[in-house]
């Protein structure tokens, strides 16, 4: 018997548990900064973006180039990261993205199925160029953003431990999630998006520029997207065609939380990363990736639309 009154092998199936659900929770929050941007371009403008596990790669990149200049911490590297993705979701929502959106689409008396297949080839096609562009850039040699906290860890208990960088990732989309949050609702142009978002059709006859709204809502999710970017290069190697990799994670959470729910992200997030991480250890390794499917197919055939789908 412990000091607890359980006995020894209750008491490490509990320690085995709560690590699992702490690891995965953490895990959770790294799996919503990389998917709240893709689900703010959906929610906003109903934009399935392909090119955005691409997008991460690019940041992550950038990252690397602006340490080999200026030898800084790689959490500062966001300074210049995040403006520079910002300024490249801005510009291709402004000057490509807008001309095949469903709004514009339906705008100019298009079919709406045809409005939603043009961004998807669209954004497909920039995937591709996007990774063919790195590969040429920066060879395929994997890179990592080296950093002191990647094999350090918070312990919390005698027993229990938490990993430092996935605990920082964790409370970085917190962060950004209650930003965006008191963005979207405090600001005009926060209230000029969701006005947009609920009726592209109105919101011009208030005075709203819908394509510059969209640009801004672009810029954004980019901007997120820049900083998970970052936060992927420091806690795992990264390849130009690894895009795919992190697209793939967006949309099972995106499918778990709901489809332009940014809180849903969150909550997607965290209850993928549970189940993973307890599929791995109950059951192996190999478990994790079919525990996390699994979790996806429940939520489509029980709610199709997701937890907290708008």
């Amino acid at each position: 018997m412990d000091q607890s009154g359980l006995s020894e092998d209750v008491y490490w199936a509990l320690i085995d548990v709560a690590n699992g659900l702490l690891s995965g929770a953490m895990l959770g929050g790294y799996y919503a900064l990389i998917a709240i941007g893709l689900a703010l371009t959906f929610g906003v403008m109903r934009l399935v973006n392909l090119a955005h596990g691409d997008m991460l790669i690019v940041a992550a990149y950038l990252a690397v180039v602006v340490l080999q200049f200026i030898p800084i911490s790689p959490f500062l590297t966001l300074i210049l990261v995040v403006p520079v993705m910002f300024a490249i979701g801005y510009g291709l929502q402004r000057f490509l993205l807008n001309s095949v959106s469903v709004q514009s689409m339906e705008q100019k008396g298009m079919s709406t199925g045809f409005g939603l297949m043009s961004p998807i080839l669209v954004t497909f096609g920039l995937s591709i160029v996007i990774a063919h562009a790195l590969l040429g850039a920066f060879a395929s040699d994997a890179r990592i953003i080296k950093n002191s906290l990647s094999f350090s860890a918070l312990r919390l208990s005698e027993d229990l431990n938490v990993s430092t960088l996935r605990l920082i990732f964790f409370c970085v989309a917190v962060a950004i999630l209650i930003a965006l949050h008191v963005f979207l609702r405090r600001t005009h142009a926060g209230r000029a998006i969701r006005a947009a978002s609920d009726d592209a059709e109105v919101a011009p006859l208030m005075g709203i520029n819908t394509g510059r709204v969209n640009a801004i809502a672009s810029g954004i999710s980019l901007a997120i997207a820049g900083v998970a970017g970052v936060m992927v290069g420091m806690s795992r190697t990264f390849q130009p065609f690894d895009g795919p990799v992190f697209l793939l994670v967006a949309f099972g959470v995106v499918i778990v939380g709901g489809l332009g729910s940014i809180f849903g992200s969150l909550v997607g997030g965290i209850l993928l990363g549970i189940t993973q991480v307890l599929a791995g250890t109950y059951f192996g390794p190999s478990a994790q990736l079919v525990g996390g499917y699994m979790l996806i197919l429940l939520v489509l055939a029980v709610r199709p639309q997701g937890l907290f789908a708008r």
